[in-house]
């Protein structure tokens, strides 16, 4: 029987509440990286509970992906630039040049280096607006790229996903084609 949203929200706070979490999640010292999936229409029920948590745990670092590209966008003065790039050369070109702009391929991207520049040991990071960001950078190719800076078992990563993840692959929005993706571990059941 499928679980509500409501149900998993629970288990979610109990597990990130738990010593468990900081332990990792599989055999042989495997990354300790974490995937909450869910549909859609679940958005707003997620993100406010996302929220409480942080509010009530200090050691929750919770990072909006979406804002993150728009933060540093602004930081370049670049931003402005790209709405009016795409005016001219259409969304196509300015993803493109966003990409290279942020070096989202690479270990070293702008996007990898705030999320590290903004934990310490112990901390447990919640990554968020990958739906809203999906023209710019993957879920796989975040937590690839996050995987070789932060790799401690002490540092657990929750990545909340619009879509269905089922250990293999991930589907955003449960529409897009999956993408192959097979290193982290699902936190709560559906």
């Amino acid at each position: 029987m499928k679980k509500s949203i409501q149900d998993r929200l629970r288990d979610l706070r109990s597990k990130v509440r738990s010593s468990d979490l900081s332990q990792g999640g599989g055999l042989g010292n495997e990354v300790n990286y974490h995937i909450f999936d869910y549909d859609p229409e679940d958005e707003q029920a997620v993100m406010r509970e996302v929220a409480n948590i942080a509010k009530s745990l200090s050691n929750v670092k919770v990072f909006n992906i979406h804002d993150i590209i728009i933060e540093i966008l602004k930081e370049k003065n670049y931003l402005e630039k790209s709405f009016e790039l795409e005016q001219k050369k259409g969304s196509d070109f300015v993803n493109k040049a966003i990409m290279r702009t942020l070096k989202t391929d690479s270990k070293n991207g702008l996007i990898i280096e705030k999320i590290a520049g903004g934990v310490k040991k112990g901390d447990i990071i919640f990554l968020t607006g990958i739906g809203q960001s999906h023209q710019i950078i993957r879920a796989h190719t975040l937590l690839a790229n996050l995987q070789s800076v932060i790799n401690d078992t002490e540092n657990p990563v929750i990545l909340f996903y619009p879509g269905s993840y089922d250990r293999q692959a991930l589907s955003l929005f449960n529409v897009f084609p999956a993408e192959n993706y097979y290193r982290a571990f699902k936190l709560v059941e559906r």
